[in-house]
């Protein structure tokens, strides 16, 4: 009797030490994929959004994006991140997942988010970036920025 439940808890620890390696295999997978072309795309898309014009940021943007953010909203968003300063680094660029969905609306996609730690002039940052993969490039669906440096 003590065999069997020993049996079974070894076999139900194997299935989900398997379970961990194939989510590793494929979340590796999947980084890759975009290592090619996400990465290089968001190294630009920072620096110059780190300009902090409202206008370069509009010009990031999904159309979707545009359409909920008013210009005063915008200008707003890019005065407060102006409070950090220039951007002197990005760091290492960490995938957190890919993922499709299919919205009414000009919503449907693919997307793939990144976290990049960032150190600016005035503090240091952590910025999230989900883009929507639109054929050989990609436009940023939502752009967020968390620093203590924007605590007035």
């Amino acid at each position: 009797m003590v065999k069997k439940i020993l049996k079974g808890i070894g076999i139900t620890f194997l299935v989900l030490i398997s379970l961990f390696v194939l989510l590793a295999i494929w979340t590796a997978n999947k980084s890759s994929a975009y290592k090619e072309t996400a990465i290089p795309y968001l190294n630009s898309a920072i620096t110059d959004i780190s300009k902090w014009d409202p206008q370069i940021l509009k010009n990031y943007m999904t159309p979707s994006s545009i359409e909920n953010a008013t210009d005063e909203d915008i200008s707003k968003i890019m005065r407060a991140f102006s409070k950090l300063g220039e951007l002197k680094e990005l760091g290492e660029f960490e995938f957190i997942n890919v993922s499709s969905k299919a919205v009414t609306g000009g919503g449907s996609g693919t997307y793939v988010t990144y976290l990049i730690p960032a150190s600016y002039t005035n503090g240091d940052a952590q910025i999230t970036v989900t883009l929507k993969e639109e054929g050989e490039s990609f436009s940023i669906y939502n752009f967020n920025l968390n620093s203590m440096a924007l605590i007035d």
